[in-house]
């Protein structure tokens, strides 16, 4: 990948590199790639607490939002004021820049998801961006696939995917499942369908997304309830 300058996030007293010279990249099918920051558990604490405390508020002034799209959305998360998310947040733009070759990354939209028990997310796709990231940020109990190895897990379902037609080419018949660890990012196609398994555990499993474009999409996102 193309080497890009070392520009910094201050975290406490810490200056923190957007990108690490330690963090490791490479492809999980021909257009899905990922990156895994090894410096994740030094940095996601706070952002993990203060997303808790946010969707906690959300569950209580609306217990039946998360119904429909499976598991708590929360918007807005550059006001939460906690350095850790600026620092993520460059990271997805980077990583976009970097796999698309792309000079400058907007961001459209961007959020976390909050799934507790039995929560899911069904399949869909993102049609405003080129491009979608997402990274895990907590993925819940650390026996949550040793239980079960189907459990909570970002899957794509996708017929332009050689991932998931391993038998027939664009016949679906192997859903894909990139390997989500602590610090994992990935971006894709934001075309491609994918959805997150039913989570099973008692720590909530979180994670961050973005749609990702190097223009301004006109018109406003609209956080309807509608998956696309």
């Amino acid at each position: 990948m193309t080497v890009v300058s070392q520009d910094t996030v201050a975290i406490g007293p810490r200056s923190v590199k957007v990108w690490p010279d330690d963090v490791r990249t490479g492809p999980f099918d021909e257009q899905v790639m990922m990156a895994v920051f090894p410096d994740h558990q030094e940095i996601a604490g706070p952002l993990i607490e203060r997303i808790l405390e946010v969707e906690a508020e959300e569950r209580r002034r609306n217990p039946q939002a998360s119904l429909g799209e499976g598991g708590q959305k929360v918007c807005d998360l550059d006001k939460l004021g906690v350095a850790a998310f600026e620092l993520i947040d460059r990271r997805a733009r980077r990583l976009f820049q970097l796999v698309l070759r792309r000079d400058a990354a907007v961001v459209d939209d961007c959020w976390a998801n909050v799934f507790r028990d039995g929560e899911f997310t069904l399949p869909h796709a993102h049609k405003r961006t080129v491009a979608s990231v997402v990274y895990a940020l907590d993925p819940g109990d650390e026996d949550a696939s040793a239980r079960e190895p189907m459990n909570g897990l970002l899957m794509f379902a996708d017929p332009r995917m050689k991932a998931c037609c391993r038998h027939k080419p664009e016949y679906v018949s192997t859903p894909a499942a990139p390997p989500m660890g602590p610090g994992a990012m990935v971006i894709f196609p934001a075309i491609y369908t994918h959805l997150v398994t039913p989570y099973r555990g008692t720590r909530p499993r979180i994670s961050l997304a973005w749609n990702i474009d190097d223009h301004a999409v006109p018109g406003e996102v609209q956080h309807d309830g509608v998956l696309t």
